[in-house]
């Protein structure tokens, strides 16, 4: 132990992945190191004195860094340590990931619904909008279950075929979902490389116990896991350590799927049947069947007219039988007697199984001269059936206190717990046995998460990898729980925590979306337009694509998808442009923030810029489609250099006009917060 011990240990734990040893202290340290002086207004001088394995000379198997904050005459010592075990297990095969993945998936997915709907449904949002929700998004992740399995293993059987450019590829992918999805494997289906992971957490938190005063954990994605379970916040897996840490920060954590998919390995006796098996045979059922209808109507050995009749039979006999059998059971239930309801009930059953049993005779007889498609219909309608009954048992409240095992770890003194609006892992706020507390209540009650949702840029694609971006809404927040933990004289100094910075972020990320949506727009309105139009130059384009390709797809239907990869493409790139102007404007509004400024009149620039790229998108694709349709035989008319500056101009000329009018008249719509 040094003469002086540093006042706090702050251990950064990182997510999946194959980082180095030393990116995660580097890339979350320069960020967090830079917001403290910027946040206090330089009143608090951030100086990384030194950095390195093991400062103190120990194993050398963390990278560490001192930190020194120099403030109003006294100077504070922090000691940064990176929880680093990225390598600290034998990796799984593929082979072993794709066998984990037919059993992981449906559970990842039930997790996934039913942690948004049992966030919310004690919040504003109502409880059957919040079940609907859920439940339309776990049947359709349900449905896409299969096909995700079926790429794994298509990937594990083609990587054997003596193809040398095939097998490399896919062996790259192997390897990639191996060192990805392939950690959260190994942690909950491999009880030993589980321990050695925990391990890793628990030695270096005691290392960094036995030199500071006071402990933090931050912990990222899986590492939220790694971390709660290592402190004890699992019941029946970890103790916890003998000295706890003093504050747990997660933030994107899948600390809730994972326990779930630990859970999936020994659920209760009481659980007779396991409705997330049945949904995916019936999702497996429903693909088939769907799968052959559409092969039917592709061959046009199969009208679409004839596949619509037989799912208006049949799903006209699955609505009256339903009808019946619940409209029954009500009408029983109003009778006093207990034998007679019960009588009712059983009879409102016969009736309506019977009344089934001879409709189906009744419409196979009609149906099959007519070669209506019924047997895979009547299937697709069962598995459907099947898939709304599994689902209405997992959002159930009984299957919440099954899958919840996550506990508030005993004797840890806080607990912080950030998600990103549209983070696909974290998927809402971390959920304990015990209640969360919404962020920025005023009386915290001990062994309750402080829970926060921020605001990223709104995507599912970019928020998990984005919260040190988040300047305003994440990193100030990390580094004020650091400055209380520590018990600093200069907390105050940094901008208080209101809700304002959160409804800021959230109008931010609004207009981004906006964005997405505008370009999406386009990009479908663009391609449906010309979907039946010919280009020379995307026939030239079609002739330079890889001869495997061309010989297996018809020449219209290639020069078609050439055409809409070009939209999605130049789609894209639009709004990737557009989402550069929104960053570099969130960027400026972050720093006026962390400053103690108002980053009021700092939008109006950025919209009207971003305005302009969208206006002028839909300028063009409109003149396309103008010249197009006024043009049917898709004639190339020559344009020089002049005439293309010329069109170009004006086309940036008028974007800009509209986008300024349309700017101000969308601030009316949905104003800035006060």
């Amino acid at each position: 132990m040094t003469a002086t011990p540093h006042q706090l240990g702050i251990l950064l734990v990182h997510g999946i992945g194959t980082q180095p040893a030393g990116e995660t202290i580097t890339r979350w340290g320069d960020t967090f190191v830079k917001t403290i002086s910027e946040a206090t207004n330089g009143t608090v001088n951030a100086i990384v004195e030194r950095a390195g394995p093991d400062l103190a000379g120990g194993d050398g198997e963390r990278t560490e860094a001192l930190l020194r904050l120099e403030h109003d005459g006294t100077t504070h010592h922090w000691l940064l340590a990176e929880g680093w075990w990225a390598e600290s297990f034998l990796a799984p095969t593929y082979l072993e990931f794709c066998s984990w993945s037919l059993r992981a998936l449906p559970w990842a997915i039930a997790a996934h619904a039913g942690q948004r709907y049992w966030a919310v449904e004690s919040k504003s949002v109502r409880k059957s909008d919040a079940a609907r929700f859920a439940g339309v998004k776990l049947i359709a992740g349900l449905l896409l279950a299969p096909v995700v399995l079926t790429v794994l293993f298509l990937v594990l059987l083609l990587g054997v075929l003596p193809i040398p450019a095939l097998r490399g590829m896919l062996l790259s992918v192997q390897r990639l979902f191996t060192a990805t999805v392939g950690d959260s494997l190994v942690f909950v289906d491999s009880p030993v490389r589980s321990a050695l992971i925990k391990s890793r957490i628990l030695t270096a938190l005691k290392a960094l116990q036995e030199r500071c005063e006071r402990t933090i954990v931050v912990a990222h994605s899986q590492g939220p896991a790694v971390a709660v379970e290592a402190l004890g916040g699992v019941a029946g897996l970890n103790d916890p350590p003998k000295q706890q840490a003093d504050t747990l920060l997660t933030f994107g954590a899948g600390t809730n799927q994972l326990s779930v998919l630990r859970r999936s390995e020994a659920l209760p006796g009481r659980v007779r049947v396991n409705p997330l098996k049945s949904s995916l045979l019936a999702s497996f059922v429903a693909s088939v069947f769907s799968g052959y209808l559409i092969s039917q109507v592709l061959k046009e050995q199969l009208a679409p007219e004839k596949v619509a009749l037989a799912f208006l039979f049949w799903g006209g006999l699955a609505a009256v039988t339903g009808a019946l059998g619940v409209g029954g059971t009500k009408l029983s239930a109003r009778l006093k007697s207990p034998t007679p309801r019960r009588a009712a009930r059983v009879g409102t059953m016969l009736l309506s199984l019977a009344f089934a049993i001879f409709g189906m005779f009744t419409l196979y007889g009609l149906a099959d001269p007519l070669g209506i498609p019924s047997v895979p219909v009547l299937g697709i309608l069962i598995a459907l059936g099947l898939l709304v009954q599994s689902t209405y048992t997992i959002l159930s409240r009984n299957w919440e206190r099954i899958m919840t095992t996550v506990r508030f770890p005993p004797r840890l003194g806080r607990w912080i717990d950030l998600y990103a609006s549209a983070d696909p892992i974290a998927a809402g706020p971390t959920l304990t046995r015990a209640p969360v507390a919404p962020g920025l209540t005023a009386d915290r009650e001990p062994g309750t998460i402080e829970s926060f949702q921020i605001w990223n840029e709104g995507s599912i694609i970019t928020d998990h990898v984005r919260y040190w971006k988040n300047l305003d809404e994440f990193v100030l927040r990390v580094v004020r729980a650091c400055a209380e933990t520590a018990g600093t004289t200069w907390s105050g100094a940094v901008p208080e925590d209101s809700a304002l910075i959160d409804q800021r972020a959230n109008w931010r990320v609004s207009w981004l979306r906006l964005m997405r949506a505008a370009f999406g727009a386009i990009a479908l309105g663009l391609g449906i337009a010309l979907y039946h139009t010919s280009f020379d130059a995307i026939c030239r384009l079609a002739d330079a694509i890889p001869s495997w390709i061309v010989n297996r797809i018809a020449r219209p239907d290639l020069e078609r998808l050439t055409l809409l990869a070009l939209i999605v493409v130049g789609a894209m790139a639009a709004y990737l442009l557009s989402r550069t102007v929104w960053r570099w404007w969130v960027g400026k509004e972050q720093s006026a923030i962390l400053q103690h400024r108002s980053p009021k009149g700092l939008d109006t620039i950025p919209l009207v810029a971003m305005g302009t790229i969208a206006w002028a998108a839909l300028i063009a694709a409109g003149k396309l489609m103008l010249w197009t349709f006024s043009t049917p035989t898709g004639t190339t008319v020559p344009m020089n250099l002049q005439q293309g500056v010329t069109q170009t101009v004006l086309i940036l000329a008028g974007a800009a006009g509209l986008s300024a009018v349309s700017t101000y008249l969308l601030k009316k719509l949905n104003p800035a917060p006060p």
